[in-house]
């Protein structure tokens, strides 16, 4: 069985944020692992993300089915990490006491779509002007329509109409035969075109908060992931 090879860079930091020895870590790091049931290299990924530690560089060099492990286990790192705030900590206390880790762990736990991620999480880490978050993530949207379907030539309602038309039959994306969830698809597209990307990219506004901006993408990731699973049809 070939030997582990952490990532010393990373553990440095780790033992610095931590105040731990790097033994230490390698022996935690170890066992948590192997209760997890993923790699010891995944681990101090998800380790170091807890601490608010940048992992990008390190994450993108490990080998395919690391990075699956690492994505695969975040929800339960996430929850954990929620489950140890206090419900009594001000808002204020917690952002001292490493509020923007748990928030970037909340980003990549709700955020799976790369191109939503990669264009939406700066915004959303962002300390105000949270309306960005909205016409960057229903630009994606129309965008990935627009990339699945091959139009070019219409957007927003427009787009919507043609590509995801109610009819099964007459859609250029088909979300299902059955035509009550393609229209039940088309209504929740058509109705975040109108209520929040026209809007957005027209005007203006200071009354989306983080966790408004937070939510919403998380809603257009589940969208993003349906739309992958579509069949495109002929155009009628």
């Amino acid at each position: 069985m070939p030997k582990t090879r952490l990532d010393q860079n990373l553990l440095k930091k780790l033992a610095r944020k931590t105040g731990k020895t790097e033994k230490y870590l390698r022996e935690q790091i170890s066992i948590r692992a192997g209760k997890l049931g993923v790699s010891s290299e995944a681990f101090l990924i998800l380790w170091a993300k807890k601490e608010g530690i940048g992992t990008g560089v390190y994450q993108r060099k490990m080998l395919p089915h690391i990075q699956s492990e690492v994505r695969d286990t975040l929800p339960s790192i996430f929850v954990l990490s929620q489950q140890r705030l206090k419900p009594s900590v001000s808002q204020k206390k917690l952002k001292r006491q490493g509020g923007k880790p748990q928030l970037s762990l909340a980003v990549e736990y709700l955020i799976q779509d790369k191109e939503l991620f990669d264009r939406c999480e700066d915004l959303i880490k962002a300390k105000k002007n949270f309306d960005r978050v909205f016409r960057e993530a229903t630009t994606i949207l129309e965008d990935r329509i627009k990339k699945l379907s091959g139009i070019k030539n219409l957007v927003g309602v427009n787009l919507v109409s043609k590509v995801l038309n109610p009819d099964p039959a007459k859609a250029v994306i088909k979300v299902s035969d059955r035509k009550f969830e393609q229209q039940g698809f088309f209504n929740i597209c058509n109705g975040l075109i109108l209520a929040f990307r026209d809007t957005t990219h027209h005007e203006l506004s200071n009354k989306f908060t983080e966790q408004h901006a937070l939510k919403f993408c998380g809603f257009i990731d589940s969208l993003l992931a349906v739309l992958e699973q579509t069949k495109k049809q002929n155009e009628n």
